[in-house]
């Protein structure tokens, strides 16, 4: 469970998005490129195993399903 720091910082981060409307979306945005780069460096690595390339092909098939 969480604890007060959280909630606190929740609430730090959403004043500071309300009154700094154009600021805060520099950080955001520079959070949001770094888990994509993540992403694409996860599965990259993933693909370069044997196994890695089953699961991959795996969730590919399961996608094209829906």
């Amino acid at each position: 469970m969480r604890d007060k720091s959280h909630i606190q910082q929740v609430e730090r981060w959403a004043e500071f998005c309300k009154n700094n409307p154009s600021e805060f979306r520099k950080y955001l945005n520079a959070f949001l490129n770094a888990q994509i780069i993540k992403a694409r460096e996860f599965y990259t690595r993933l693909n370069n195993s044997e196994d890695g390339r089953v699961i991959l092909n795996k969730l590919k098939a399961e996608k094209l399903k829906k």
